[in-house]
């Protein structure tokens, strides 16, 4: 696959701060809980950046053109790079499991929002402008239909392991399988990437993690009637190569439709 240079410059992107201990909420057996949690009253979309850090078109174009699209919708959606391929080090199983639920080719660099490819290509290239607008209109589509779940979540970080509360309302009831993915996500990695104006780059929005697998626990079916109210924890050790200045929480519920699994709504504590 060739892909077309585009002209698009990486803006620079600004960490997470340190966490500190406002609002943070303990149990009675002084178990560490992360702060209240704000439920989402909008449908917010998941913009997937699939890349490599071995992969020039994602460090040409995939890269800066997800930070731009970023920049643009600020809150109005939920990003993550989803690294594979190439013997990236930001690989996961987590990873890996989200790319595999797409559909058609699976080249990178590509942008998705939720369960549609974004990229436009013609002759083998990709078509940047018609890409931007295609992923543009996605968005604009998703965050307009009525919402049937609310979610939310927060976390904190103590000195070797993160804190994840996480909340959800149905808003009316709802039929199939649904799974609520709770991620630990890291941002201000430094390494390389190819054909990146700079290096080493600095990666945001990366999954070190997750509450089981690449797509959650299953949701009980007595929390998926209307008005049903759903909120929990999730602490996780920190593994070596984390730096827990830098980690935030993402939540996303799936439904599964067959083999695929379906974004419903997702929220970070950003």
């Amino acid at each position: 696959m060739a892909f077309l240079m585009m002209s698009y410059s990486e803006t620079t992107e600004q960490t997470k701060p340190e966490n500190t201990n406002e609002n943070v909420i303990q149990e009675e057996d002084s178990t560490l809980v992360a702060p209240e949690v704000v439920l989402t009253n909008v449908n917010k979309p998941v913009f997937f950046d699939f890349t490599s850090t071995g992969c020039p078109g994602c460090g040409s174009w995939g890269k800066p053109t997800f930070v731009m699209i970023k920049s643009s919708e600020n809150q109005n959606i939920v990003p993550i790079a989803v690294h594979i391929k190439y013997g990236d080090p930001m690989i996961t199983d987590v990873s890996n499991a989200i790319a595999s639920n797409r559909t058609g080719q699976l080249f990178t660099p590509q942008l998705w929002v939720n369960n549609t490819n974004g990229m436009v290509t013609s002759g083998g290239r990709i078509n940047g402008t018609a890409s931007v607008s295609s992923i543009e209109t996605e968005i604009n589509a998703f965050q307009d239909t009525d919402v049937a779940i609310q979610v939310g979540v927060s976390c904190f970080t103590s000195e070797d392991e993160i804190a994840i509360r996480y909340k959800t309302k149905v808003l009316k009831e709802l039929d199939g399988e649904y799974y609520l993915g709770i991620y630990v996500m890291e941002n201000g990695i430094f390494g390389r990437q190819s054909s990146s104006p700079a290096n080493p780059a600095e990666h945001n929005n990366v999954i070190r993690a997750s509450n089981q697998g690449g797509f959650g626990t299953l949701i009980p079916s007595e929390e998926l009637k209307a008005n049903a109210e759903n909120e929990g924890t999730f602490n996780l050790k920190f593994e070596d190569d984390w730096n827990m200045k830098n980690l935030y929480a993402t939540i996303i519920v799936w439904k599964k439709n067959g083999d695929v699994y379906v974004v419903v709504n997702a929220s970070n504590n950003l």
